[in-house]
């Protein structure tokens, strides 16, 4: 199996594909639906849902609170956005819990595709794959069937998708629908599930994560370390200062992103999943 130096970020406007060859994230809970996956070691893992135990691959469902932990191997982590129509059927039938083990048939696909993508990678010669995101979500999707958003929040959604920074008010949004700023919340919290400025909060602190790993390695200081890079992510992310940031990012992802950036390297950024 192909080797990593670095963890590999893949990015869409609304998702984001980690390969790293560690996972150590304590309790948390974010907006993302994440899938996670062993390329071979099992991994601890810990959900409201489910009891703690080794896992070769699991689906969680935004919002739930879980934790991880591996270590020596390569494993690979989905989150997307739940509100993309194909990744509201990830969890197929398992909806209702929250969680759901990977099966071995789409283990064994999503495997076979993350060695293809890695070796690709490290080859001079590479093979161009336009969006390894959408090609494993299509390998997790198990229905076509879908049931579409208000189009008013769709066009809320996609609007904050292209947004600069993702500094969108409430106000900016509701009049890009013609709607009152009490019925956008309501509205959407109504459609999606969560409130509006949390769903910005997460599409913030992803650009962040993103932008910080595309700069992290031209900005390190003597000792080695990111913090030009950090700041200027919490900024980047709309955060008055890299400590409020800081305590943000780990209470969403589990992980302060100091770490979390040193070893990571941001590959390219896709723009081509629909909602």
């Amino acid at each position: 199996m192909p080797q990593l130096e670095k963890h590999l970020l893949f990015k869409s406007l609304n998702s984001l594909l980690i390969i790293a060859t560690d996972i150590e994230a304590i309790t948390h809970s974010h907006h993302a639906l994440q899938v996670t996956i062993s390329m071979g070691e099992p991994f601890n893992f810990t959900c409201e849902e489910a009891e703690p135990a080794l896992y070769q691959g699991v689906i969680v469902g935004a919002d739930i609170e879980h934790s991880l932990q591996g270590r020596n191997g390569q494993y690979v982590t989905l989150l997307l956005d739940p509100e993309l129509h194909p990744v509201k059927h990830i969890l197929g039938n398992h909806q209702t819990s929250g969680f759901a083990q990977i099966d071995e048939n789409r283990l064994t696909q999503m495997r076979d595709f993350i060695q293809f993508l890695i070796a690709d990678q490290a080859s001079k010669t590479k093979s161009k794959i336009e969006n390894p995101i959408a090609a494993l979500m299509s390998i997790l999707s198990q229905s076509d069937c879908q049931q579409a958003l208000d189009s008013r929040i769709e066009t809320v959604i996609g609007y904050i998708a292209k947004a600069e920074h993702k500094m969108a008010d409430v106000e900016e949004l509701a009049q890009v629908v013609a709607l009152s700023s009490g019925r956008l919340i309501h509205l959407f919290k109504q459609e999606v599930g969560i409130p509006i400025r949390r769903y910005l909060l997460w599409q913030r602190l992803l650009d962040a994560c993103a932008y910080a790993s595309l700069h992290a390695h031209d900005e390190m200081n003597c000792d080695g370390k990111s913090d030009l890079s950090l700041t200027d992510a919490a900024h980047q992310a709309g955060f008055t200062d890299s400590a409020h940031f800081s305590r943000t990012f780990k209470a969403m992802f589990g992980l302060h992103p100091s770490s979390f950036i040193k070893k990571s390297h941001m590959i390219k950024a896709t723009n081509d999943i629909t909602l």
